[in-house]
């Protein structure tokens, strides 16, 4: 809509100029976005793409209009690019959250693209029963639809984690430790009268520092009550003082409760002890939903996370693999647990975070240090897993065995290393190891998380608002294909060069009328000539 006054403010400030005479309006703004500017971006994806093996991530939200919308990204490793890309390939409106919706929506998405559904060789789901049913689940009928009984399943740990967190804390912990971070939270959060009696009774205990706000938790994730245990330990005296004042002074019944919780030691104990867990668990759920990271490491310190818990209530002398042995018989009689902490938290959220070691964790052979030891695991077993055949397992086996044998510089990265494999060629100007560096390729390339289709979902809830409720999913997914697009290639919308074959498709009537009709009231408007964009 802000484009219907760019012409017009053109007209006003660039007299006898070039610029005076743009005709451009939210009609054909919005159609060279559908039906220039979107398509070039999605043959991007296809391009980069080509005929490798990639995977996908997929999750359901409804959006503004309580829509149900299937989320979907795509993950690979650009040779154009030299990393491994993961992004946006598409909102797909499904009629209900049923597998069999969920996957007719894909295989339509994937079809409409013109992206090969047979080389799909991973999915990122979260732990929903309709994503990961046995039988009747997502993964099962992909499985059939591509005919890849070998399709790898990656539940999102950050779910995993967030899930352990949840059950442990609700099978153990007493309730009213949830209700002291929630209340405490609503109490600020409808009154700027209470707000500025806070600040400013904390700025008097402590000489004019201003007090940390309050976050809020998340009914379905406690992981995110991290932030707000931390603040409340941070400010336990001030609160105390807070509520005992407020309820004298308000005779609130929430002040009265919230001051006694405040004024017992008990959930004072509970607060300190569950912090260093939270912590902990927090620092390994960020590495997951980063994009930043070495997917081959991520694997150790989901490990290393599994083991700081396990040691805790596990008899110091005992020599067990708690990763996969049963360590009912090891655990230490007395362990230290704090004064009140029921033992049953850590030993929940132990048996549950073991269930967080996913089924392709040995993509973390494929890292540096792993792949340039002397002695390493065979590569026989993981090559029969991804359907490699006999003739190409042998190549893999002579070229695993071989790479030692090079003096390789990019040692610190594990895409860059397997980039410089890519690139080196023998005396015949031949690559010796490029059916390796292919398979190495499309392992790392599985997802570890479910975080880009989540972004996905927070792009499409800033551009869908409620001032734009009627936008057609057509126009909202072209949007997100600009959006995504720019963010793959590192620019901004004034830096990007759009290359020439595209600028020239600006000015012609049949990419106009190419696709369905507009439907919103964006999409309208009467007085727009879409012949051309300058005359």
């Amino acid at each position: 809509m802000a484009v219907d006054h760019l012409s017009e403010l053109c007209k006003y400030r660039f007299v006898d100029s070039k610029y005076s005479d743009i005709k451009l309006h939210r009609t054909k703004c919005t159609n060279i976005i559908k039906n220039v500017l979107a398509p070039h971006f999605i043959q991007e994806i296809v391009t980069d793409l080509g005929d490798q093996e990639y995977s996908l991530l997929i999750d359901e939200s409804t959006d503004i209009l309580v829509l149900k919308m299937l989320g979907v990204s795509i993950r690979y490793f650009s040779r154009s690019l030299k990393k491994i890309i993961s992004t946006f390939l598409g909102l797909v409106e499904i009629e209900d959250g049923t597998a069999v919706s969920i996957v007719n929506g894909i295989k339509g998405l994937l079809a409409e693209i013109k992206i090969n559904l047979k080389k799909l060789i991973g999915i990122g789901t979260d732990n929903a029963s309709v994503m990961t049913g046995t039988n009747s689940g997502v993964h099962a009928l992909l499985k059939n639809a591509t005919g890849n009984d070998n399709l790898v399943l990656v539940r999102c740990v950050c779910h995993s984690l967030q899930l352990a967190m949840s059950h442990a804390s609700a099978e153990t912990l007493p309730r009213n430790v949830e209700f002291l971070i929630r209340e405490t939270y609503n109490w600020f959060s409808h009154s700027s009268n209470r707000r500025l009696f806070y600040k400013n009774m904390f700025q008097t205990i402590n000489g004019g520092s201003v007090p940390l706000t309050i976050p809020q938790m998340c009914n379905t994730r406690w992981i995110s009550i991290e932030p707000a245990v931390c603040r409340i330990l941070d400010q336990w005296i001030e609160l105390k003082t807070l509520f005992e004042i407020a309820r004298r002074d308000e005779h609130c019944y929430t002040a009265e409760i919230l001051y006694n919780m405040y004024n017992d030691p008990q959930n004072h104990l509970y607060l300190l002890y569950i912090r260093p867990i939270l912590q902990e668990v927090q620092v390994v759920n960020k590495l997951f939903e980063s994009n930043d990271v070495d997917p081959t490491r991520l694997y150790n310190d989901l490990i290393g996370l599994v083991e700081s818990i396990g040691r805790r209530i596990l008899n110091p002398t005992a020599r067990v693999d708690i990763l996969t042995e049963d360590i009912e018989s090891y655990l230490d009689p007395k362990p230290y647990m704090g004064l009140l902490l029921r033992p049953n938290y850590l030993n929940t959220i132990f048996s549950l975070m073991q269930q967080t070691i996913y089924a392709n964790v040995k993509i973390s052979m494929f890292s540096v240090q792993e792949t340039l030891k002397v002695v390493k695991p065979s590569i026989v077993e993981i090559a029969q897993e991804f359907r490699v055949n006999a003739p190409m397992i042998e190549k893999l086996v002579s070229q695993w065995r071989n790479i030692v044998h090079i003096k390789w510089e990019s040692l610190t990265s594990t895409v860059k290393f397997w980039n410089e494999v890519m690139q080196y060629k023998d005396a015949a100007d031949n690559n010796p190891f490029a059916e390796l560096c292919e398979f190495a390729m499309s392992l790392i390339s599985l997802p570890h998380s479910n975080a880009d289709v989540e972004r996905v979902f927070s792009q499409m809830s800033l551009v869908k608002t409620k001032l734009r409720n009627r936008l057609a999913v057509r126009t909202l997914n072209a949007i997100l294909y600009v959006r995504f697009g720019l963010k793959r290639a590192g620019k901004c919308c004034y830096s990007y060069t759009v290359p020439d074959n595209v600028l020239r498709s600006i000015g012609t009537k049949e990419y106009y009328d190419s696709g369905s009709q507009p439907s919103t009231s964006a999409d309208v408007d009467e007085d727009e000539d879409l012949n051309i964009l300058f005359p």
